[in-house]
């Protein structure tokens, strides 16, 4: 599966650059997911993860491309996606993820998600992409779970003296 993701996302990769189009990833990993190991058995983790991914797998592209990366980390390839496009997907699922209610056992479990997003630039390559996205995802981890952190940003000072500021001029929409 690991090997195919690869494949796919540098085959990805290299038509985006070629076409000049964009192409962002996500990665989601399940907040507390040893707990419901611990708690519910593997039974009940298989199921969780078994729902999560049916959800996901709903509610994107038949052209998105999604893949376990490890226990409870997954990555998505989203061909044709700006940045903004990505995180407003990765936000979605994230909140159809915390509103699921997977029955195991005559109960209902329930999770969160944190999602890590980038997009793909001129001087990006595949690693770099998929370690910008991993990045996020722990910085999503970081801010408190169950988010969204979108890829690296510009960081402006605040919006003071807008009309003179030229030195910002691009941290500040028209």
């Amino acid at each position: 599966n690991r090997r195919e993701f690869e494949s796919q996302l540098r085959g990805h990769v290299a038509a985006a650059s070629r076409h000049n189009n964009p192409l962002s990833v996500f990665m989601f990993d399940l907040d507390h997911f040893k707990t419901v190991n611990d708690t519910y058995g593997h039974l009940g983790g298989d199921q969780v993860l078994k729902e999560v991914c049916h959800l996901i797998r709903e509610n994107m592209r038949k052209e998105d491309i999604l893949a376990r990366y490890g226990g409870e980390e997954f990555i998505a390839i989203l061909p044709e996606t700006d940045k903004p496009h990505a995180m407003e997907l990765a936000d979605r699922l994230r909140a159809k993820i915390a509103a699921l209610r997977i029955p195991f056992n005559n109960n209902a479990l329930r999770i969160t998600a944190s999602f890590g997003v980038a997009q793909l630039s001129a001087n990006t390559d595949m690693s770099r992409l998929v370690e910008d996205a991993d990045t996020m995802l722990y910085k999503a981890k970081l801010n408190g779970r169950n988010t969204v952190m979108p890829g690296l940003i510009k960081v402006c000072p605040p919006k003071t003296n807008l009309e003179t500021d030229t030195a910002h001029k691009d941290c500040f929409l028209n």
